[in-house]
């Protein structure tokens, strides 16, 4: 299948080509990368955190899935026979509660009531698949919604901070967004043949806001120099056999940098 096409399900199952969150995560622990990416060790955790999430990406990207991919439970509480007959009745489901759905769908409205974000996600491809190739090694990338005419990409970003601008630069140092914005705009390039800008629409959950924000050209310097800074860790580790690094994500040199306001 090519990755073009791939589903979600098929992308986050291909081990030939590296992610932005291998890359994180190689930087941040090299042996860890290496039993979960090399050994193929990682054991899939089941776990709801990220079901408001995955929820409110296909409220926004993907409306057609929300009646095959999720359930919804109208009970008082997920426990008793109730809940168990839920569960019975819809698996492979995600399972949401009433309430659950209440704040995901706050943050629809968020969104729609931002001219500015209904127009930056017209007339984009949602859930976009892409793969290249940097100093040699296969990279992929999923976009949340891309626009290749229009040369940029959205990546959509549910959070439990704030949504203005001084609480996103932190999120974005603290799961380094701008190393998956960097990759991301550099495979898009390769793939389309010219150059791409970077903009996170943030939904809020502390404050039921929606914000747009586009990475600077600072930002994007970052993202790539820890992007190659991971891919030479992943060449080094890789001939050497000694999964290990002397200079931790926690460690990088952090650049100054600004995320434009839209």
């Amino acid at each position: 299948m090519s990755l073009l096409t791939s589903t979600n399900a098929a992308y986050h199952a291909d081990k030939t080509c590296l992610s932005s969150t291998g890359l994180k995560l190689l930087l941040a622990d090299p042996a860890r990368f290496y039993e979960e990416n090399v050994l193929g060790k990682r054991v899939e955790e089941e776990s709801n955190k990220f079901d408001e999430g995955s929820f409110t990406h296909s409220l926004i990207l993907e409306p057609e899935k929300v009646a095959t991919d999720y359930a919804i439970f109208t009970g008082m509480r997920k426990q008793g026979a109730a809940w168990e007959d839920f569960k019975a009745a819809n698996v492979g489901k995600k399972l949401l509660s009433a309430p659950q759905v209440n704040r995901c769908e706050a943050l629809l409205r968020a969104y729609q009531a931002l001219p500015a974000a209904l127009e930056i996600m017209n007339y984009t491809l949602s859930e976009h698949t892409m793969m290249s190739t940097i100093v040699d090694i296969p990279v992929k990338a999923r976009a949340d919604a891309i626009n290749v005419e229009g040369r940029y990409i959205v990546d959509v970003k549910t959070t439990a901070m704030p949504s203005d601008i001084e609480c996103f630069k932190a999120t974005v140092e603290q799961y380094s967004y701008q190393l998956s914005a960097a990759l991301y705009a550099k495979i898009a390039s390769d793939t389309y043949g010219h150059p791409f800008d970077f903009y996170w629409l943030v939904l809020s959950k502390a404050d039921n806001g929606c914000e747009i924000y586009k990475a600077s050209a600072a930002t994007m310097s970052q993202g790539n120099a820890l992007v190659a800074a991971a891919l030479a860790l992943y060449k080094k580790c890789t001939a050497s056999g000694k999964w290990t690094n002397e200079k931790p994500l926690s460690t990088f040199e952090r650049l100054k940098y600004e995320i434009q306001e839209v």
